[in-house]
C-alpha cells in the first residue's frame, strides 16, 4: 500500500508510538472498567454506612421520650433510697426519736400547728405548720416554740441549729392565717 502525504512535513502526523495508541486497546478498557469497580466498591460501604446510620438516628429519636422518661425513674428512685437511708437512721433511734416527736408536741403552744414534717438530706428536719393569727402574738407562739426547742436537751441533742426559714401571712376567709417553715440541722452520724 502506498501513502502519498501532500502535506507540508511540519504538519504531517507522524506515526503514533505505542503508549499514544494505548487508549485504544482492550487493556485500556480492562483497566477504566476496573477503576469504576474499585470507587463501586469503595462507595459501597460507605453508602451502608450512611442508610445504617439515618437507622440508628430514627431509632433514637423513637427512644428519646422513653429516655426522658427513665431519667425521671431513675431521679425518683435516687430520691427514694436517700430518703431510705435517713429514714434508716432514724429507725435504729427510733424510741429517741419518737420521745422527741412527742416533745414537738407537747410544746407546741395553743393556735399553731404542724402541716408538714419532712427529712431533707441537706437541710435536716423540717417542720412547716400554721398559726391562727392574733394581732402579731401568733409571732411571739412561733419564736417561744423554737426557743423551748433549743432549750430541751433531747430535742437539741440532735439537731444542731433551729431556723425560722419562711413566714407568709394570708386570709382564709375571716381569719388571717401565718405559715411558717422550721429547718432543724441535724447533728452528724445516723440520729439517735
Amino acid at each position: 500500500m502506498l501513502e502519498v502525504n501532500l502535506l507540508p512535513e511540519n504538519a504531517r502526523r507522524v506515526a503514533l508510538s505505542p503508549v499514544e495508541q494505548f487508549h485504544r486497546t482492550p487493556l485500556m478498557a480492562i483497566v477504566i472498567v476496573g477503576m469504576a469497580g474499585i470507587v463501586f466498591v469503595l462507595w459501597l460501604p460507605i453508602g451502608l454506612r450512611r442508610q445504617r446510620l439515618q437507622q440508628l438516628n430514627g431509632e433514637i429519636q423513637v427512644l428519646a421520650p422513653k429516655k426522658v422518661e427513665l431519667d425521671h425513674i431513675q431521679e425518683v428512685i435516687h430520691r427514694l433510697r436517700r430518703q431510705e437511708t435517713a429514714f434508716q437512721g432514724l429507725q435504729q433511734g427510733q424510741y429517741r426519736w419518737a420521745k422527741r416527736l412527742n416533745t414537738l408536741s407537747t410544746l407546741t403552744p395553743d393556735g399553731v400547728w404542724f402541716t408538714d414534717l419532712a427529712l431533707d438530706p441537706t437541710r435536716g428536719l423540717v417542720i412547716q405548720g400554721s398559726a391562727i393569727g392574733q394581732g402579731g402574738t401568733e409571732m411571739v407562739h412561733i419564736g417561744r416554740l423554737v426557743q423551748e426547742l433549743k432549750n430541751d436537751a433531747d430535742f437539741a441533742a440532735a439537731v444542731k441549729d433551729i431556723q425560722i426559714e419562711s413566714i407568709k401571712r394570708s386570709q382564709d376567709r375571716d381569719v388571717e392565717i401565718v405559715q411558717f417553715t422550721l429547718t432543724c440541722s441535724l447533728t452528724q452520724g445516723p440520729p439517735t
